[in-house]
């Protein structure tokens, strides 16, 4: 997973981190905690994120199936 993009996604979207965890059913602490790659994000969660983050199919490869460069 590419925690800098997902990040970046984040922000782009207009999120703070409190925000974006309310708005995916993640408390903050758990939601920092898959961001910065400290817990695994689940298929089912990845879906989610890259739904709530309207990410297009490309976006959403680069930020959860391919390792950061």
């Amino acid at each position: 997973m590419n925690c800098n993009k997902l990040k970046g996604a984040i922000v782009a979207a207009g999120y703070s981190q409190r925000e974006f965890a309310k708005a995916v059913s993640m408390t903050v602490n758990t939601l920092n905690a898959k961001v910065n790659g400290k817990s695994p994000i689940t298929i089912d969660e990845a879906i989610t994120i890259g739904k709530k983050l309207n990410l297009n199919d490309n976006q959403f490869d680069e930020i959860f199936l391919r390792e950061p460069s």
